[in-house]
């Protein structure tokens, strides 16, 4: 079978590949080492096709030790020698990661191919930059802003992607900015939906590797059958687990597949999925696939690793419905007789959520409003909005605009607050009158507001258009787990913007943190 794959795969290139030889051909031919063994596609018949990809924008969702990072680290050194590029960026999350990439994947594939790899090497000043024939290899981190400056490139590798500062993704990008070829690579284990890589792989073809039965002829996709049924992918008889055809049950061979494009009229946009239900390593075989999933404690690093899908667990991301279910009868207020809180998150436009306390539940949502910030006017809204509101207490955002938010502040000494995030405070939020801020651990502001929502402790207005575009908001975050890569601490932190805004999020977060803390003096003001 093995044989046969190849012979196909050999057979259908042309004479200008023989001389810029395709990248899976290359390596079988020439018998390159990867990782002490010689380079085959045994075992590994998933891989075929996309070594063969040329595809200028592809993008790689993956579950972990699937070969996919070896790779991208072949198609860029054989890039180098056969390709058009001046040069090629390759980008993993830290300046950590990219030295135990170059020390422990790149030099030992330099070493071990001597005539070929190694051959092509010329002596560069910096560790983490490589001359291959003609080209240069730029190895960088994207934590660090500098490393992405200054360096023209016709080809970027994003490996990790999900582990990186999405940020400062577009800065890479404009390394390709004069680059007539403006090749790009993603690949990364994924881990929240509409996040990372899973966001950019929703936008692809979306190809699948589907299993073909050998009784029925009929394809499988395995990923999608075990999300729905995982005892029904991997089925269990007389005590050995198989991978199993959705149609007739019987057992497939994770050799004998096809990928297939789930959304066949992209062309602009290649993607691939890989899980390790198709794997043949030992410690991926469906037994302990299953048994992973059915001791696993942590779902999120189950789905992320060994299934390679985006996931989330309930109880860390809002959904819409959940939102809208905490929606009561009264419409959208337009003033109040009563003293109320206010949030309000600043950025193109001043997003702001009202609300006051309630007997029975935590608080009452009583106004959700998007206004323009175009002139120092327009800020004069938010002077309404206090008096029309009998606002007590109001936390605005400090960012980006750091001096309109103190001038609103000044303007109502004692009421208006100016919220900085401090990802290391503990405990209580950090009232200053006299400098009219309040500092708060981010995570801990989130949860607060999540909490309200999700335990239908907060009454919103009754649904609108404008209410659900809040719920929407509140969907495109959630909180995921991360652990520091020098000290192991882990602490979870909450993603914005996942698959759209999150600004109305952010200014029900403020309303919070307003509503709870609200001054027990009345302002004569007010009364």
């Amino acid at each position: 079978m093995f044989d046969a794959l190849v012979d196909k795969l050999e057979s259908t290139f042309t004479q200008e590949e023989v001389e810029q030889p395709d990248l899976g051909r290359w390596a079988v031919k020439n018998a390159i080492m990867l990782d002490g063994r010689e380079f085959s596609f045994k075992k590994h018949e998933y891989l075929i096709e996309p070594y063969g990809d040329t595809h200028p924008f592809q993008v790689e969702i993956k579950a972990a030790q699937l070969g996919l990072t070896s790779k991208a680290l072949l198609k860029v050194v054989h890039g180098c020698r056969y390709g058009r590029y001046r040069g090629i960026l390759y980008l993993f999350p830290s300046k950590t990661d990219v030295t135990d990439l170059s020390k422990g994947r790149l030099d030992p594939l330099i070493d071990e191919n001597p005539e070929t790899i190694g051959a092509w090497l010329k002596d560069t000043d910096a560790a983490n930059v490589k001359k291959i024939w003609n080209s240069f290899l730029y190895l960088r981190g994207m934590v660090s802003k500098i490393g992405l400056k200054s360096i023209p490139v016709d080809f970027i590798v994003f490996d990790e992607l999900d582990e990186a500062p999405q940020k400062n993704v577009d800065m890479a990008l404009e390394r390709m900015g004069h680059s007539e070829i403006g090749e790009q690579l993603y690949l990364s284990n994924p881990t929240l939906p509409d996040y990372g890589i899973d966001g950019l792989f929703q936008k692809t073809d979306q190809r699948f590797w589907l299993l073909k039965c050998r009784k029925c002829n009929h394809y499988t996709n395995l990923v999608d059958v075990f999300m729905e049924d995982p005892q029904k992918a991997l089925r269990s008889v007389k005590g050995r687990v198989f991978r199993a055809c959705e149609k007739c049950g019987g057992e497939l061979n994770p050799s004998v597949g096809e990928w297939v494009a789930k959304r066949p009229k992209i062309k602009d946009y290649r993607g691939r999925q890989y899980s390790q239900l198709f794997s043949q390593a030992r410690n991926s075989s469906p037994e302990n696939i299953l048994d992973k999933f059915l001791s696993s404690k942590n779902l999120s690093n189950f789905y992320n690793l060994k299934i390679g899908v985006a996931y989330v667990e309930a109880a860390n991301r809002l959904s819409v419905q959940e939102v809208l279910n905490c929606c009561g009868d009264s419409g959208m207020a337009s003033e109040s007789g009563t003293i109320t809180s206010m949030g309000v998150d600043q950025g193109t436009n001043l997003h702001i959520v009202i609300g006051k306390p309630h007997p029975s539940k935590e608080g009452e949502i009583i106004h959700i409003g998007e206004y323009p910030t175009k002139g120092d006017n327009e800020w004069k809204i938010l002077d309404e909005f206090m008096n029309r509101f009998k606002v007590a207490r109001c936390v605005i955002d400090a960012l980006p605009e750091t001096k309109k938010a103190r001038s609103f502040a000044e303007r109502f000494p004692g009421r208006v607050f100016v919220c900085f995030f401090n990802e290391y405070q503990k405990g209580s939020y950090q009232w200053n009158e006299r400098t009219a801020t309040v500092l708060c651990n981010r995570t801990e502001a989130m949860d607060a507001s999540h909490r309200e929502l999700a335990g239908k402790d907060v009454i919103l207005p009754r649904q609108s258009d404008v209410v659900r575009q809040f719920a929407e908001h509140c969907h495109h975050t959630a909180k995921r787990l991360e652990e520091n890569e020098e000290t192991g601490e882990q602490r979870y932190i909450y993603l914005s913007k996942i698959g759209g805004p999150d600004d109305y999020r952010l200014s029900y977060c403020y309303e919070c943190m307003a509503r709870q803390n609200m001054p027990q003096l009345m302002f004569p003001e007010l009364m």
